[in-house]
């Protein structure tokens, strides 16, 4: 039986070290994309892009946002060839609209969709065996000391106290 037991530990720090190094670049992508969305609602990351686009002619201030894709439009001012709006003008008689948003460069795109993977997309089997992944790395690691060790129970108390960060952050908020 105590063989067994070693050779359980043995596979478990095996798989642990190897799934570890397995989930470095995925660990960083994700890591990546937290810190920006967790800064969404400010300007940092963002760039402004200019668009000119061409598109339906005397299309109305109510039916502007829809037609050009944006949301939050709000229009200033209107005269009879031209809206003003809040990211720029739009010009009833040609149909070209010239407007600035402040956006997210394309590879923060990217790297963001990894957060907001949804079940309909194929692409959420990567969010789902990472999960899995991070999980086992977290129930592993109790498998890299012997149970009667002093860093077993140092990781013990280290996971009671992440536990009860994770807790109170979910009352907090």
């Amino acid at each position: 039986m105590g063989e067994k037991k070693r050779s359980i530990t043995k596979i478990m720090r095996a798989l642990h070290r190897d799934i570890g190094f397995l989930m470095i670049g995925l660990t960083v992508v994700y890591c990546l994309s937290g810190i920006v969305l967790l800064y969404r609602d400010t300007d940092m990351f963002t760039i402004d892009k200019q668009y000119i686009e061409t598109i339906e002619k005397q299309i109305s201030a109510d039916e502007l946002g829809d037609a050009l894709g944006l949301r939050r439009i709000h229009v200033s001012s209107e005269t009879a060839d031209t809206i003003y709006f809040n990211y720029g003008t739009y010009c009833k008689t040609s149909g070209v609209a010239d407007y600035t948003i402040n956006t997210y460069p394309d590879f923060v795109w990217a790297i963001n969709g990894f957060h907001k993977l949804k079940s309909r997309y194929n692409m959420h089997w990567i969010g789902l065996i990472y999960g899995v992944l991070l999980l086992f790395l977290a129930i592993s690691s109790y498998w890299m000391y012997k149970p009667k060790s002093k860093k077993f129970k140092r990781g013990l108390v280290l996971s009671a106290i992440g536990l009860l960060i994770a807790v109170l952050s979910l009352y907090l908020y």
